[in-house]
């Protein structure tokens, strides 16, 4: 029955055009989403040529039905049938005005660069790698995104790198770099995914020079482009050892710093600075006191920015606070300062009583970096941000602040609160705070406190850290330390049984 009925279908498909055309189709795509038929029994019988060939117009129906179904054929084939049955369609398809055909054939070339077998296929048409290569500069930014990835499918192999950095491909990219700014990025960023890859992926970047006119992006005037450029460059420095020793060694580092030092003379720069901070930030995780003594402009500006009246620069400065200040030679050298210490506390504290929305949740964020610690704490580093906490709030007990606001009904509220609370819970001396604050010890203990699944889990975690430190035996009395082990045994989720008594007569 099925077969007959697809021969049916297929043979009106080869013969119709127009609306009878239209009908076909419509006719074949409800009978492949017909629950009457298994897909992958009727599939086999439909000619996927006709369909392909059928993309050959500029109406929008058309191309929409076959698009359809189309997918729908190619989701039960092989992944590299697209390149092994249906090659010429797929190049065909890449070079369609109507970009619903590019994006339906470089999905399936996606998918096919996924496998094996696909990767081997797409390998031995290098003429579609081409095209696809070519697709990076599509006014579409699905198609762009697709071309993407499958190139970094690619380039996860090493006979991938070798065919993607023969001159055939690399011309290809060189040609793009001479298209408009946004193509001219879409390779970069292309370039910043593949070094990522494995050694051998970083060198061929490197060596391809494409790494190096990211860099000299820098240079312009443009801000917009430059503030591109940071973004790429800090994913850079993110992405291993090797994109981290390529900023440093082209030189990135000092002219980012040139730029910070431009700031107070050219207004225009001011634009730039939420890309130059978020950069140092970055870099001053990995080596804070390198970057911060060496380039002392960053941490001033991020200083004087906690303040600032705008309230992009304002937050920013909050997040680079506790990025820097999540690592401990990191908090050492944002806190170096006593008198910074202190006003960056206090403004953090201020922050978080203000009850601002962001200003609030980011600073309790902040809050949570620069009180964690990945060990138990030394006595050194107990005794440093024992300090900090003395300076959040002046004339009130801080541990009795955060307990108010976790009072909020905010759930982003909550969390943020737990979370400063667990970075907490390793301190002897943030446990003594605990057992004087009043309230604060039922509340350790009240389920009912949070009520969506992440605030149960946050809690749940705080209370785990707590039960695991080797003080709380020493600073919880045995009844109550007993009953957070219990808590931590019952799990987050844990809700005790009320007992019912009936009586006789009730209704």
């Amino acid at each position: 029955m099925a077969a007959k009925t697809c021969e049916e279908i297929a043979q009106r498909i080869s013969t119709s055009t127009g609306e009878e055309l239209l009908e076909a189709l419509q006719d074949l795509s409800a009978l492949l989403n017909s629950p009457s038929y298994n897909l992958r029994d009727v599939a086999p019988l439909v000619p996927a040529y006709l369909l392909f060939a059928c993309l050959n117009t500029k109406n929008e129906e058309q191309i929409l039905l076959c698009k359809g179904i189309l997918k729908k054929l190619m989701s039960v084939e092989k992944a590299d049938a697209i390149i092994r049955n249906y090659r010429d369609f797929v190049i065909e398809g890449l070079n369609h005005p109507v970009f619903e055909v590019r994006e339906l054939c470089l999905s399936e070339l996606e998918r096919c660069s996924s496998s094996i077998n696909g990767l081997l296929a797409l390998l031995d048409n290098v003429d579609v790698l081409v095209y696809t290569s070519r697709s990076l500069s599509d006014e579409d930014l699905a198609c762009a995104k697709l071309a993407t990835k499958i190139i970094s499918n690619i380039a996860k192999h090493d006979s991938g790198l070798d065919i993607l950095f023969q001159n055939q491909i690399q011309s290809e990219f060189e040609a793009l770099l001479e298209k408009k700014d946004v193509v001219r990025f879409r390779v970069y960023e292309l370039f910043v995914i593949i070094q990522s890859l494995s050694d051998e992926a970083f060198q061929c970047c490197k060596n391809s020079g494409i790494l190096g006119k990211l860099a000299t992006e820098l240079d312009s005037n443009d801000i917009l482009l430059q503030l591109n450029c940071f973004e790429l460059l800090t994913q850079l420095a993110d992405s291993g050892m090797n994109g981290f020793m390529f900023v440093e060694e082209s030189g990135i580092v000092r002219r980012a710093n040139n730029l910070l030092l431009r700031a107070d003379s050219d207004p225009l720069m001011n634009l730039l600075l939420p890309g130059v901070i978020k950069f140092f930030g970055f870099l001053s995780q990995s080596r804070p006191e390198e970057v911060t003594q060496q380039y002392p402009a960053f941490l001033q500006k991020v200083f004087s920015f906690l303040t600032s009246h705008d309230p992009a620069l304002r937050l920013m400065a909050i997040e680079t606070v506790g990025a820097v200040a999540h690592s401990e030679p990191g908090l050492r050298v944002l806190f170096a300062d006593k008198a910074h210490s202190e006003e960056v506390m206090k403004i953090l504290g201020s922050n978080i009583k203000s009850f601002q929305g962001e200003y609030m949740t980011r600073s309790l964020e902040a809050l949570a970096s620069i009180f964690y610690s990945a060990d138990l704490p030394s006595d050194d580093l107990s005794e440093v941000t024992w300090s900090l906490y003395t300076s959040l709030a002046t004339g009130a007990q801080p541990l009795q602040l955060l307990l108010e606001i976790s009072k909020q009904p905010f759930q982003e509220v909550h969390q943020a609160v737990l979370t400063v609370f667990k970075s907490l819970a390793k301190y002897k001396w943030a446990q003594e705070e605990m057992t004087a604050c009043p309230g604060f010890l039922e509340y350790l203990l009240d389920r009912t406190t949070e009520t969506d699944k992440a605030g149960k889990e946050h809690k749940y975690e705080f209370i785990v850290e707590l039960v695991q430190s080797p003080f709380s035996k020493e600073v919880f009395e045995k009844p109550f330390y007993l009953r957070l082990r219990e808590y931590e045994r019952e799990g987050p989720f844990y809700v005790r049984a009320q007992a019912a008594v009936a009586f006789e007569g009730a209704d």
